[in-house]
């Protein structure tokens, strides 16, 4: 039933969404233009599908430890890694968007809350290699099979972190004491989608960027994607269904802007 209201919701959504024709922001318009619908597949990037593809395939059984929202297709703490793979991670458009993001805004480092295999770490790292990129993990199991993919493509900037979010995003905000880009990708629900939002809240500067994964995946996040838009920090938001984009630029008019991608 929720995955039928999530096929419902996005075709209203996309019924309703502008590509770059009828956005009279500059900034908005400038992102979509050279961001967002440029999409380009270096040779990097075809390395980083072919990590997916081999993940798709790996039969190994793992240990699943979920300290969020749980999934909706498989409710097994074992499971098959190709299971993992396959439901807990995106299309490539979205891990090149990722890519593209950061050569575009060149944030000095990142923080990723939801390591799970490290398929959307990679394409952070690889758009930036001399940044740091903070990736968070509540699961013992799948954090050692990100680290294997991160030593198998070479990636040295990447710094894995273990344990419950609300312990180790406020020590690792404390250590960096600001946030340039976070992308929120690990418990998919209402209230602890705010309370990581609130956190970061508090270190967040002009150039500073959110990134939300899955915002109308339930009611819950759809309820907290709403109150993060009305917030008084933010500025700028782009519904793109599968993902939400904050931006904190005190120089743009505040605006939410439903795009299709």
């Amino acid at each position: 039933m929720q995955k039928l209201k999530v096929v419902l919701n996005y075709v209203k959504h996309q019924a309703k969404a502008y590509n770059r024709h009828g956005i009279h922001s500059p900034f908005v318009y400038d992102f979509l233009e050279q961001v967002l619908y440029t999409d380009k597949i270096t040779p990097e990037l075809k390395a980083l599908k072919q990590l997916k593809t081999q993940l798709q395939n790996d039969t190994r059984e793992i240990q699943i430890t979920d300290l969020g929202a749980g999934s909706t297709i498989n409710t097994n703490t074992t499971r098959l890694v190709k299971d993992v793979a396959k439901n807990s991670s995106k299309h490539p458009k979205y891990g090149r968007l990722f890519y593209r993001m950061i050569q575009y805004f060149q944030p000095e480092s990142v923080i990723e809350l939801g390591t799970s295999l490290g398929l959307s770490t990679v394409y952070f790292s690889v758009a930036n290699p001399s940044i740091p990129i903070h990736t968070l993990e509540g699961c013992t199991e799948t954090q050692k099979l990100a680290i294997q993919n991160f030593e198998k493509l070479g990636l040295k900037n990447i710094h894995p972190i273990l344990g419950d979010f609300k312990n180790t995003l406020p020590e690792l905000l404390t250590k960096t004491q600001k946030v340039d880009l976070v992308f929120f990708d690990g418990n998919h629900q209402e209230q602890p989608t705010l309370d990581y939002f609130e956190e970061c809240l508090q270190y967040v500067n002009d150039q500073s960027i959110f990134i939300f994964d899955d915002i109308h995946w339930s009611e819950g996040m759809t309820a907290a994607w709403n109150k993060i838009k009305g917030h008084p920090k933010t500025v700028v938001t782009l519904d793109l269904f599968f993902l939400g984009i904050v931006f904190f630029d005190s120089r743009l008019t505040k605006q939410d802007f439903l795009i299709r991608f």
